[in-house]
């Protein structure tokens, strides 16, 4: 690539829309959204999202900026106290993690993964 290419907005691109897993929902019917950006130096970009409710996840490594939204993240099994995140917040998850995602107001994030 030359120069620069601008990929998308964080806040207005359209994302492809899912159910979340039958299994993963504890409340609500949240969806979730996604657009894979791009692979650079052994790392996926792309936008995530997911409409209010509750469900749970295994995660991957990640490191994610929240764009708009908020969500309580609790870990299952685990000691690490719950994440309040909210626009603006940094967050890296450990791989493995397992996760209850309480999604109060529809969250939207930009997250890095390894490709």
């Amino acid at each position: 690539m030359n120069g620069a290419k601008k990929l998308a907005s964080a806040t207005d691109a359209q994302l492809e829309r899912a159910a979340v897993p039958a299994d993963q929902i504890e409340s609500g019917s949240p969806e979730t959204g996604i657009l894979e950006l791009a692979d650079f130096a052994g790392m996926s970009m792309g936008i995530w999202e997911h409409s209010e409710g509750v469900s749970t996840d295994t995660e991957v490594e990640e490191v994610f900026i929240v764009i708009s939204g908020g969500a309580t993240i609790e870990f299952i099994n685990d000691d690490t106290p719950p994440l309040e995140v909210k626009p603006g917040d940094i967050v890296r998850l450990a791989a493995g993690a397992k996760t209850r995602w309480i999604v109060r107001d529809h969250l939207r994030k930009v997250y890095l993964i390894p490709a």
